[in-house]
């Protein structure tokens, strides 16, 4: 390809990449086409993106952008897989489906800065996510809270029993 190709290539996937801060490199050699169309559709329902790539391009745009170490991860055919929550998601989505398919390799990844390899992936993949870390903190939080409160509850209730026995005992005693 010419030069002026090869840059617009390296210009699209760069800017396609640049609000991503992580992404998926997988190798895509041996997936048939209805395989790849399959896998893709599945990507879109989770709103990630899929991009088959030239290495050498690829590896060009990854420096540009600062995913500097990620094109040494890239063999054969390969693609990059990015969009929604980051590298976390798409490894939870794609560790189980490379089970499945067994053709899908993962190659490695690029998330928080640091270049992964295959087992950081599938290590990536069992980690929680953004929205089980979040819940984990608010319970953190919010667990002591609610337990004073349910204290509180159930001191109020007991106070509220002892001055009703109270009252009913005065009752009765002004009465008999």
């Amino acid at each position: 390809m010419s030069k002026t190709v090869n840059a617009a290539m390296i210009d699209a996937l760069a800017s396609e990449l640049k609000p991503h801060a992580s992404c998926v490199v997988v190798g895509c050699e041996a997936l048939t086409v209805e395989e790849t169309m399959s896998l893709r559709k599945k990507l879109r329902e989770k709103s990630f993106k899929m991009r088959v790539v030239k290495n050498t391009l690829a590896t060009v745009a990854f420096d540009r952008i600062g995913m500097k170490g990620l094109g040494a991860r890239l063999s054969g055919p390969s693609a990059v897989v990015f969009g929604g929550e980051g590298a976390g998601a798409i490894a939870k989505f794609l560790v189980p489906e490379a089970k499945t398919v067994k053709k899908l390799k993962i190659h490695g990844a690029y998330s928080e800065g640091e270049v992964l390899d295959t087992a950081g992936v599938e290590s990536l993949s069992k980690a929680p996510g953004r929205h089980e870390l979040l819940s984990m903190t608010l319970a953190g939080m919010f667990g002591p809270v609610s337990g004073l409160a349910q204290n509180f509850d159930g001191l109020l209730s007991e106070m509220h029993g002892l001055i009703e026995a109270y009252a009913k005992k005065q009752e009765d005693s002004a009465q008999g």
